[in-house]
């Protein structure tokens, strides 16, 4: 028998198993299980966190580098880039010869940089009385959080060389063009002004400041946080172009003369303000404009608002017997009458609800057209309208440019006031013929005046010749707007009238000696703003000469003189500028000079004046 082996069954504690094949393993135990369990868990989850975690910051770098870099780009060059702006010079104004009218001239502006400033209190203390300024104003720019604030702004040379020799940490000088008006108040009301930041504001500054307006330059470099230019990095320079040259029409040494004279004349004739205008037919040129009182346009603050306006062209009046031209060139247009066609003309007229009245008392006499005009008689121009009737009558008021504006290319330009024909009330056809009722500018009735000059042709006035750009190119500006408004019989006709206005009416205190001038007076009550009239009145002269080849067509007005009268205030104020522009344009007298001073000479003694003024 076989030895007989006794296998003893398995403890309870034994952790090996007989496998199939007669091996064993050990048997984990029942907690060992449980903690591997465990730890393949955290493994995972701590896998997924990691995953998530890298997304994460993978999502944060795509939304940092990708989607808001160009944000992220901006803040940084802020930091490190700075930017420095080197304005355009502006254009300069000259006038038709080259003189100078207004220039950029460079003064220095003082600015900090509140980085570099060591002690705020210390630096605002020592600028203070340099520059006017109270220590608490400087210490507050001083300790700014930025890297620029200004300080002083265009300083005298005077202040400049002060700051420049303390030699302040952080407080720097830079140029800036100022503008200066070199004829202080020489034109003023045309030329207008700059602002500190070299902005038109006014006047021809304002109009072409688009292209005065220079272009400006910068210049890009990278510095460090203390404002350090970086010596490795690169820096870009766009250099500024200076804006375009303007040459205008004007005449500075008649433009002198003519605001010499206004300025004497409204001392002379105790009037309260005053324009003149003189103008080339012709050409639409305007070789001089001036306004009094006027304002120095380097000293603006110190001017009141009202001086700073150019009157010939913003503002308007009611031109009185001047406006006659209308009336009477239309009545010959429109062959309703002759200059020989005569009229019973008595002392008052009534029209609807109302009665006119000649400036003067008299007797009912029978005058011609010409009479008429020359006499200025208020009744006798009404007659005249009543028969070219209202209709027509506006029509010329509009073929005369009155109730547009001129084209003048100036800044607040009025277009005047006339009332639709289908507006006018019973009266109107009365008061429209006298120029009561109507409002106008200077501008607009020397263009009216300037047009029979030119043999019936309107002509658009112009006050800018030409331009030159950086390169010096000078290019002259385009030819003025012409039509056609007068036949040229008509035109010869209302020239021969406004000689004997001249000659024999109203007009002779604008004689000169040497020359035929054409023109015609005015004198109209200035209207109430409620409504009526009131005691002041509106001097006006506006003619041409020499009165058969016209080379020169001049306006004067005068607000309230002593006399009222436009043929005793205004007129002589116009015969002292026309002869100096005779003088100064070359024009050679018509005549005799010596024949002519005794012809006027006895027309004064042997003529009283007429009905009107």
């Amino acid at each position: 028998m076989g030895r007989h082996v006794r296998r003893s069954p398995p403890r309870a504690w034994d952790n090996k198993r007989v496998t199939s094949r007669g091996t064993t393993r050990r048997r984990a135990p029942a907690g060992d299980r449980r903690h591997k369990s465990l730890s393949t868990g955290r493994l995972i989850g701590l896998f997924f966190f990691f995953v998530l975690a890298f997304a994460a910051m993978g999502a944060r770098l795509f939304v940092l580098q990708v989607l808001e870099a160009p944000a992220y780009a901006k803040i940084a060059a802020k930091q490190r880039v700075r930017t420095v702006d080197f304005p355009g010079r502006r254009g300069a104004i000259f006038d038709r010869s080259g003189q100078a009218l207004a220039l950029s001239v460079d003064q220095q502006t003082i600015y900090a940089d509140p980085v570099n400033v060591a002690n705020p209190k210390r630096e605002a203390a020592r600028l203070a009385p340099v520059l006017g300024m109270t220590r608490a104003a400087l210490r507050i720019k001083l300790s700014a959080p930025d890297q620029f604030e200004y300080l002083a702004r265009m300083v005298a040379p005077k202040v400049s060389r002060q700051v420049k020799k303390m030699n302040l940490a952080g407080i720097y000088l830079r140029p800036e063009a100022h503008r200066d008006y070199p004829g202080g108040r020489l034109a003023s009301q045309v030329l207008g002004f700059a602002g500190i930041d070299g902005n038109g504001l006014a006047g021809i500054e304002r109009q072409y400041d688009h292209i005065l307006h220079g272009t400006p330059g910068h210049l890009t470099l990278e510095q460090d946080p203390a404002g350090r230019p970086l010596p490795q990095a690169k820096f870009h320079y766009t250099p500024p172009r200076p804006g375009t040259a303007l040459f205008l029409t004007l005449d500075k040494t008649l433009q002198y003369f003519t605001e010499l004279t206004l300025k004497r004349a409204l001392t002379q004739y105790h009037a309260a303000r005053g324009s003149a205008i003189v103008i080339r037919p012709s050409t639409g040129q305007i070789l001089a404009m001036a306004n009094a009182p006027d304002f120095n346009p380097n000293r603006v603050a110190d001017s009141p608002t009202a001086l700073q306006r150019n009157l010939a062209v913003t503002d308007v009046y009611e031109p009185g017997s001047a406006y006659k031209l209308v009336t009477a060139s239309g009545a010959l247009e429109e062959k309703v009458v002759t200059p020989r066609t005569r009229f019973t003309v008595p002392d008052s007229i009534a029209v609807s609800d109302r009665v006119f009245h000649d400036a003067e008392f008299h007797a009912t006499e029978n005058l011609s057209v010409k009479e008429i005009i020359e006499q200025s008689s208020n009744v006798g121009t009404i007659e005249i309208g009543l028969k070219l009737g209202a209709r027509k009558l506006y029509e010329y008021e509009r073929k005369f440019g009155f109730g547009s504006p001129t084209g003048l290319d100036f800044p607040g330009e009025s277009g005047g006031i006339v009332t639709p024909v289908k507006d006018w009330t019973g009266p109107t056809i009365a008061t429209v013929p006298i120029g009561q009722g109507v409002a106008v500018t200077p501008m607009q009735l020397l263009t009216a005046y300037a047009s029979l000059a030119n043999g019936g042709v309107w002509v658009q006035p112009k006050l800018l010749y030409a331009t030159m750009g950086d390169n010096g190119k000078v290019e002259r500006t385009p030819a003025p707007e012409r039509r056609r408004i007068l036949s040229r019989r008509t035109a010869a006709e209302m020239t021969n009238i406004l000689k004997g206005v001249v000659k024999r009416g109203t007009g002779v205190e604008a004689q000169i000696p040497g020359y035929q001038v054409a023109g015609k007076t005015g004198t109209a009550q200035e209207p109430l703003p409620g409504g009526g009239y009131g005691g002041k009145y509106r001097a006006t002269f506006v003619g041409f000469a020499p009165a058969n080849r016209p080379a020169l067509a001049v306006l004067v007005t005068l607000d309230n003189p002593t006399p009222i009268w436009g043929g005793l205030s205004a007129a002589p104020t116009f015969k002292t500028i026309m002869q100096f522009a005779l003088r100064r344009e070359g024009v050679a007298p018509t005549g005799n000079a010596a024949k002519a001073a005794r012809a006027i000479e006895a027309s004064q003694s042997g003529n009283a004046p007429g009905h009107g003024y």
